[in-house]
């Protein structure tokens, strides 16, 4: 069995999404849109070595973004503009670890939880079962888990490496 330090070792890291395919027990591609996120998010996960964690999610779709919202005044945007950007964004934080291991470092299962921080309160303590495939060198990582509405969600990241822009 590969150790968990090693799987930690190649997961430790910032992943940009990729995208992700949903679909029903039976195989049926669901083309089911995210109410929050849309059908095209955009995320980063990140990870580092002392074991936490990190995931920000939001929609791109330009009418749950309105662009004149500035943080630095606090008198721009109302009420509703700063609930739907809230209500097209999913983020939450806490410690992860290595849940299963395999006889490969490329293929187990990595928990996030109990989440420390969450976007909705509902969140907050809730631990979440990945499992993990790392393909190209562990440049690329897949994630096949499933939804609170009972599909399988099959996710792709992309390691950020340093001085990438994108």
């Amino acid at each position: 069995m590969v150790k968990p330090e090693d799987v930690i070792k190649a997961i430790t890291g910032t992943w940009l999404y990729l995208n992700v395919t949903s679909y029903f027990d039976n195989g049926t591609i669901s083309h089911h849109e995210d109410a929050g996120l849309g059908r095209f998010p955009v995320g980063i996960l990140t990870y580092n070595a002392n074991g936490w964690m990190s995931a920000n999610f939001m929609s791109s779709r330009p009418e749950d973004r309105p662009p004149n919202i500035d943080i630095e005044t606090q008198d721009v945007g109302t009420d509703a503009e700063w609930a739907l950007i809230g209500k097209h964004t999913l983020a939450y934080a806490g410690p992860w670890y290595v849940s299963e291991t395999t006889e490969e470092v490329d293929v187990g299962q990595i928990t996030h939880g109990p989440t420390k921080v969450a976007w909705v309160p509902t969140w907050v303590g809730k631990e979440f079962q990945k499992n993990y495939t790392l393909y190209d060198g562990a440049g690329v990582m897949r994630f096949k888990s499933r939804s609170q509405e009972g599909l399988i969600g099959d996710m792709f990241f992309r390691r950020l490496d340093a001085g990438d822009d994108d």
